[in-house]
């Protein structure tokens, strides 16, 4: 029945007759895989003589968007669809310990057991988010493993501004901001010895319609419908990916330098007055990042200190941002 979904995906209208032919079975044949997809909540409808007509909706199976893909790794080796996963990080695991390449995906429509940075619980209910994870096995030094979160941040970005979502902000490490409001984590998450990486399990918490923010984080917390009308999922999913391979490709030959401009000038850290939350709390001016991605901030006594994103969080001295 996939390739019935391939097919409609492809075409605006396809008729029964186009199909059978296509597939070598009877029209009839054809009706009952179209009445079974039905009954799987597919939305495919009759027009007389036009024939079948797919309305996708904002479904995110891989079937509707690999064919719109622009990549040439990312989401075009396995990617695992269900409905419902308890972590799509947890997934990827799995799929790397299997030995799946470089490139492949884990998505769905809800989480049970989502998590953030630094062990906070992500509250990812179903079909309001984009709920996803990619595996990759990156040319870095483990050293480096930090920075791909910086490239999955600039990424993000820049595949919503594709989408005409502007002022897409980035709060060091890793953080979107819309409007003083964080609309997307990361997490990175690395298997490595001491000199190289065996993969790296990247996950994405993308919040898009209005009840994928719990109530008690509203103040700080919200999603794309807040500000827009969000674009669908696929959508985002396709420029996002296209946008991470060519990152990836910077950071494999060039570092931090390679993805440099573009974190700069989404930072709404840099130059801001911060407060950091660690084994030691401290205020200070993020004056600046290294080539590893380290935030430099100036304390109160003027000395620079260097934070490391893994060890503490960041945030603003009158509030999230």
């Amino acid at each position: 029945m996939r390739r019935i979904l391939e097919m409609l995906c492809k075409s605006e209208y396809m008729s029964g007759e186009d199909m059978s032919r296509e597939l070598g079975m009877t029209r009839a044949a054809v009706w009952k895989k179209i009445e079974a997809l039905r009954l799987e909540g597919w939305n495919i409808e009759s027009a007389g003589k036009r024939g079948y007509h797919l309305d996708a909706g904002d479904h995110i199976d891989p079937v509707l968007w690999e064919h719109i893909l622009k990549t040439e790794i990312l989401g075009r080796q396995t990617n695992f669809y269900a409905y419902s996963l308890d972590s799509t990080n947890r997934q990827v695991k799995q799929m790397a310990m299997e030995g799946c390449a470089g490139g492949s995906l884990a998505l769905c429509e809800e989480q049970t057991a989502g998590k953030g940075r630094l062990g906070r619980k992500w509250v990812s209910g179903p079909g309001v988010g984009l709920w996803h994870s990619l595996l990759l096995r990156p040319d870095l030094k483990p050293a480096q493993a930090p920075l791909v979160t910086f490239a999955c941040a600039c990424a993000m970005a820049l595949a919503l501004e594709k989408q005409g979502i502007t002022g897409v902000r980035i709060k060091w490490p890793n953080d979107l901001i819309l409007s003083g409001k964080k609309i997307c984590g990361i997490l990175n998450e690395v298997s490595c010895d001491m000199d190289q990486i065996e993969y790296l399990v990247l996950g994405v918490g993308l919040n898009v319609r209005k009840g994928s923010v719990p109530e008690e984080l509203n103040d700080r917390a919200g999603c794309l419908e807040d500000f827009c009308l969000p674009p669908r999922r696929r959508d985002i999913l396709a420029d996002y990916l296209l946008e991470m391979e060519t990152i990836m490709r910077q950071l494999e030959l060039d570092g931090f330098e390679g993805m440099e401009k573009i974190y700069r000038d989404r930072s709404c850290t840099l130059g801001s007055r911060v407060r950091v939350i660690g084994s030691e709390t401290f205020e200070g001016t993020a004056k600046d990042m290294d080539e590893t991605g380290a935030l430099l901030v100036e304390d109160e006594e003027g000395i620079v200190r260097r934070v490391l994103a893994g060890d503490v969080s960041v945030r603003g001295v009158m509030g999230y941002v």
